[in-house]
């Protein structure tokens, strides 16, 4: 077989190398920039070396046995990583299940609905389904059901999430609408996962999108968020309240996009009125069920994690702070106060040893 050699002069020679050498480093030089983007940037030695011995005794203080082991903790101060760890067999790129944390991100896929006009907190549940997904007599608290209930987990409905997830229910949308309600929405405080779903299915209808999909568009991709997944009813729409799977370090960002009030890289994403509607303690979880006052001030004065209000699909904290809290603790907890987030990724039974080993050791060095 012959061989064809393309001779060229000598000086175009050299500008093509010249070309083909700027070219390539051109290329190295933006995919530099792209992955440093995607990245939450890391504090210095000294910063860091600041907080090595209080977050490995969150670590030791939490590990009591198999049953409690935390997978991977990032504390962020500052918008700066100065504290990472992974336990053997994980990785910081691999994705975790966040149980009920992926609830914040329902919420926030609300507020980007509702930032473009699709829908409002205040809109009826009921208004966005037709007759074929609803009861031919449906309950009489039904219409009065609002997306604003179904976030603060005070819509009345039955929680069906354990049925769903085992495969005992079909059509999960016809079950929930179908259901009896417990109360009268808004009257109380009971924690419900369901209520994620058909904030899920809402979004999916007014926005033509799986919401997951919507949020790639919205926020995954600002944030620099690559991977994830996240589960599907049979009818293909996300769960919602639960089965979305992130790594650490993606969790940590959405943390630190709450604490700057849905600002990102210098641009809002998502309105600072909606994030301050958002973390805002709507209902208390003793509503309609303390009464006593002593009690009641009690509890505050307690500073019990689970008894100082609860905003839109995360829980208000002491000290100013709110959580997202995943089953066997999943967190990403955000201080205000101190302009630092805590995300833990873990197995454990006893989620306030948890708590309390992150506020007795983190906190005051933030």
């Amino acid at each position: 077989m012959e061989k064809f050699v393309l001779l060229l002069p000598q000086k175009k020679v050299i500008h093509m190398k010249f070309i083909l050498i700027s070219l390539f480093s051109l290329t190295i030089l933006l995919t530099s920039c792209s992955n440093e983007d995607k990245s939450l940037p890391r504090a210095d030695q000294a910063e860091t070396e600041r907080f090595q011995t209080a977050g490995d005794k969150v670590f030791t203080d939490v590990l009591t046995g198999p049953d409690n082991v935390i997978n991977s903790l990032m504390v962020l101060d500052e918008g700066k990583v100065v504290y990472e760890k992974y336990d053997i067999g994980y990785s910081p790129d691999q994705l975790q299940v966040m149980w009920s944390v992926s609830k914040t991100f329902t919420a926030a896929a609300v507020g980007f609905a509702e930032q473009d006009g699709l829908l409002k907190t205040s809109d009826r549940v009921m208004d966005y389904f037709d007759a074929t997904d609803l009861p031919d007599e449906p309950h009489p608290y039904l219409s009065e059901l609002t997306l604003h209930d179904l976030l603060i987990m005070s819509s009345g409905l039955p929680d069906l999430a354990y049925g769903a997830i085992q495969g005992q229910i079909a059509d999960w949308t016809k079950a929930i609408l179908a259901s009896d309600f417990h109360f009268k929405p808004g009257d109380r405080f009971e924690y419900n996962s369901i209520n994620g779903y058909i904030l899920s299915v809402i979004v999916s209808k007014v926005t033509g999108l799986k919401m997951d999909d919507y949020l790639n568009e919205k926020l995954f991709q600002p944030l620099g968020i690559d991977e994830y997944h996240w589960l599907e009813s049979p009818q293909g729409c996300n769960a919602g309240g639960w089965g979305l799977y992130l790594s650490t370090e993606s969790l940590a960002k959405m943390g630190q996009f709450i604490l700057q009030k849905g600002m990102w890289n210098g641009k809002q994403i998502l309105s600072e009125d909606w994030w301050g509607k958002a973390t805002y303690p709507h209902i208390l979880q003793y509503k309609n069920v303390i009464t006593d006052p002593v009690e009641i001030e009690n509890l505050i004065k307690s500073r019990d994690y689970w008894s100082q209000g609860y905003a839109y699909q995360m829980w208000n904290c002491p000290d100013g702070a709110v959580r997202l809290h995943g089953a066997n603790g999943q967190l990403c907890i955000v201080f205000p106060d101190k302009n630092a987030v805590v995300t833990v990724t873990s197995h454990v039974s006893n989620e306030k040893r948890l708590l309390d080993a992150i506020w007795q050791n983190i906190y005051p060095l933030l």
